[in-house]
């Protein structure tokens, strides 16, 4: 893909989002907030990725995706459907829209709530 997935992640968390924190993100993630720092601090340096502080808490920081981070975000999408579209191929839309709604039930999700 080109990008690691845990960055596809965050970038793909921050396009749906406006302005989150660091702590949100690692609940998110579910990864230890050293960790987020350091995955924030590849995306920032890369211009993938703004890093604020919050003007509410000086000691918080805000995230936010920039054009770039979502230009990337969008080419990732675009390489991860491509991919599946070649491995679930021989499947009919129905069957995918099945495989799709009992692997949700499967991690735990309501597939009616997604």
């Amino acid at each position: 893909l080109g990008t690691p997935l845990r960055e596809h992640w965050v970038l793909t968390y921050l396009a749906e989002r406006a302005d989150i924190s660091q702590q949100e993100m690692a609940n998110v993630l579910e990864i230890d907030r050293s960790e987020v720092v350091r995955l924030i601090d590849t995306l920032e340096k890369a211009g993938l990725v703004t890093r604020t502080r919050d003007p509410e808490d000086r000691r918080k920081y805000r995230l936010a995706i920039t054009a770039a981070g979502e230009r990337r975000r969008a080419e990732t999408d675009a390489k991860i459907i491509a991919a599946t579209d070649v491995l679930l191929a021989r499947l009919t839309p129905e069957e995918r829209e099945t495989m799709h709604r009992l692997s949700l039930k499967a991690l735990g999700y309501d597939a009616d709530e997604i």
